[in-house]
């Protein structure tokens, strides 16, 4: 049998690209509706997705004490939003994204066990473990614990969370999923250990197959250094498209999006990104590097790692945020038709850089739209996508155990 391509939909906001959301089929209003999240929940579900995937933030979208103008980026809390969504289908998964460094394992353990019982064994939880620093005055507290302590916290939070589900599941009546899948989402070698130890399925960024094939290939072996079995960990990459019929007519649509995007927009993005003030300084000057690095709120060897090279090669602030601007986070962004599209990403699957991928759409709902019309039904006629889901909890779909009983 053919490799079947896992299929998840990460619809946070407004869509993947932050000009997006002035694009004439894209509803940046509707991230206030029940209406819109009933249309795109049914949307997926019909296209036998696997889970939808939104994500979150404890702290306000800004960029050093400055919060952008023209940036649509609203982020609200991923349990209620697939809560409703819930109501609405009936076998696509449901998948949080909730901090172990500000939740404890008491108050997470009944969140996720509330959702996969009304759900019918739909929840996941995307484990994070809160990185950025403006979360921490919001808890009382003046910077975050250190990254290493944070990921100690976190192994802790989760083994206590799964002994209470188990607790659960045996006074009864059982969860009917035993507990949620875990997912992680952590690139750095402590985000990597952990999601070896823990994960069911990990999203990560891959540019391009070969770094989706290294990417897999080292979680394969960190989970099978840790006694645990790699094929039962899904790896889903960030994939983000701009479709036509015609490849010329899809390189249209992907520069007019573009277009909707100005210079001062794309530092504004690149501000957010970086969590440091760039619109004083001038976009036909070099990349301002010494100031970011001593007004960033983010660490700064990773700060340094995205803006040194640009800066060493000469490039302009204005260009580098423009360019910054069109390849947001260091996802693939693929520009074609659907078949070639399907094409990509059975030869990804096919090659081993993945077990299937997360889409990001490029702007929302149309985005979701094309791909859902154009590329799940060339897919499924050449076997790679389900017609019909194998049950309904979201380890049946996933292929996991169908009951997970035991601890982290």
């Amino acid at each position: 049998m053919s490799k079947q391509i896992h299929l998840w939909a990460f619809l946070q906001g407004i869509g993947f690209f932050p000009t997006g959301w002035r694009h004439p089929r894209a509803a940046p209003e509707g991230v206030f509706s029940m209406d819109y999240y009933a249309r795109v929940a049914k949307m997926v579900d019909d296209a036998r997705f696997d889970a939808i995937v939104f994500g979150d933030q404890l702290q306000s979208r800004g960029a050093g004490g400055r919060t952008p103008a023209r940036l649509a980026m609203p982020t609200l809390d991923p349990v209620s939003l697939l809560m409703a969504m819930a109501a609405v289908t009936e076998h696509v998964g449901l998948v949080a994204t909730v901090s172990t460094t500000y939740n404890t394992p008491e108050m997470l353990a009944e969140r996720f066990a509330a959702m996969d019982r009304i759900s019918g064994g739909r929840a996941g939880w995307n484990i994070v473990t809160t990185a950025h620093p403006e979360t921490a005055p919001n808890f009382g507290e003046a910077q975050l614990p250190p990254k290493d302590q944070r990921y100690r916290h976190a192994v802790d939070v989760v083994a206590k969370a799964c002994e209470l589900w188990a607790a659960m599941d045996k006074a009864g009546p059982a969860l009917p999923q035993g507990r949620p899948v875990l997912v992680q989402a952590g690139q750095s070698p402590e985000g990597r250990d952990f999601a070896a130890r823990t994960a069911e399925a990990i999203f990560c960024p891959a540019a391009n197959i070969d770094a989706g094939i290294d990417f897999r290939n080292d979680m394969r072996n960190r989970i099978a250094a840790v006694g645990r079995n790699p094929d039962g960990v899904r790896v889903m990459p960030g994939l983000s498209c701009v479709l036509g019929g015609t490849e010329e007519e899809a390189r249209a649509n992907h520069a007019a999006i573009l277009d909707m995007g100005d210079v001062p927009l794309a530092i504004e993005y690149l501000s957010e990104s970086l969590c440091c003030d760039l619109t004083p300084f001038d976009p036909d000057a070099a990349i301002p590097v010494d100031a970011i690095l001593a007004n960033t709120l983010l660490p700064k060897a990773d700060v340094a790692k995205s803006v040194q090279p640009a800066a060493e090669k000469g490039t302009k602030l204005g260009d580098f945020a423009a360019n910054f601007m069109r390849h947001p986070r260091g996802h693939n962004v693929f520009i074609g038709t659907g078949e070639q599209m399907a094409d990509m990403m059975i030869e990804w699957r096919d090659s081993g850089a993945c077990d299937g991928f997360t889409l990001q759409p490029s702007y929302m709902p149309g985005g979701l739209e094309d791909f859902v019309e154009q590329v799940v039904p060339v897919l499924q006629q050449r076997g790679r996508l389900r017609r019909e889901y194998p049950g309904s909890t979201l380890r049946e779909t996933l292929g996991l155990s169908a009951r997970m009983r035991e601890a982290a």
